[in-house]
């Protein structure tokens, strides 16, 4: 039973990696590959909800696993298959600790670190490192009692943590990417925030460049986990950006 369960896990990880390599190819081909990429994340979710299929009327699951260590598998093996098959010699590391940090991402070459990518599904862990007008509603709440969460406290978290990657594998902000397939749980409905104020937020917040932040989708209203949401993709070339800011740092 044991081998079983682990056979089936491991053929879903393949499965994961086929869909990794074929993005690869294509990105080295020279083709944009975000709309893929959202397309893939979309699938993961449904996937999650598979637990939904034994429903009737004496069970029903209602919480349904995050998909934050697949997709974190699979844009690692992306990135894997692109540096093979441009012979780049990379070595790609997935949540491998050094110290007392773990990035979801890091890219080395000859024992260098070239960059280090933090894969979120979604940004609702952090709307305030985001967005102004959520770190003032939290800030409001805050100051009237309604609320114990501090959203300076969590914002200055990620700054430390930011703050160890620089120390611990001696690079600079530049070379720390974070990628987010869309503005989900951040952005609100009756919000008159655009792409380029949440840019300005998350720069003010992170130190990090603007380019820095891989959006993979300008969608405001995309929810990749709904069975409901409007299949406008909207892909940025955020992502093809990246690769290219990879190898100008491969060739420094």
């Amino acid at each position: 039973m044991t081998q079983k369960l682990i056979k089936l896990k491991k053929d879903y990880y393949v499965y994961l990696d086929i869909k990794a390599r074929r993005i690869a190819g294509k990105l080295s081909n020279g083709n944009k590959v975000t709309k893929l990429l959202l397309n893939d994340i979309n699938e993961l979710y449904s996937s999650a909800k598979a637990d939904s299929s034994f429903k009737n009327e004496k069970f029903e699951a209602a919480y349904h696993n995050p998909i934050s260590s697949e997709l974190e598998f699979l844009i690692a093996r992306l990135l894997y298959h692109y540096a093979n098959s441009k012979k780049l010699d990379w070595k790609i590391y997935l949540r491998r600790q050094v110290g007392k940090t773990a990035p979801d991402i890091r890219i080395e070459k000859n024992n260098i670190t070239l960059a280090i990518i933090e894969v979120k599904a979604k940004a609702g862990w952090i709307q305030s490192f985001f967005s102004s007008e959520r770190y003032k509603k939290d800030m409001d709440k805050l100051k009237s009692g309604k609320s114990n969460s501090d959203p300076r406290q969590s914002i200055e978290k990620v700054k430390k943590q930011l703050e160890k990657y620089y120390q611990t594998y001696n690079i600079k902000p530049k070379q720390v990417f974070v990628l987010l397939p869309s503005f989900t749980q951040v952005h609100r409905k009756r919000s008159s925030l655009e792409i380029k104020d949440y840019d300005n937020e998350f720069f003010k917040n992170s130190g990090l460049p603007k380019k820095n932040l891989i959006l993979l989708s300008d969608n405001l209203s995309l929810d990749l986990s709904s069975n409901h949401y409007r299949k406008d993709y909207n892909p940025t070339n955020r992502f093809e950006d990246f690769i290219s800011l990879l190898t100008q740092l491969d060739n420094k």
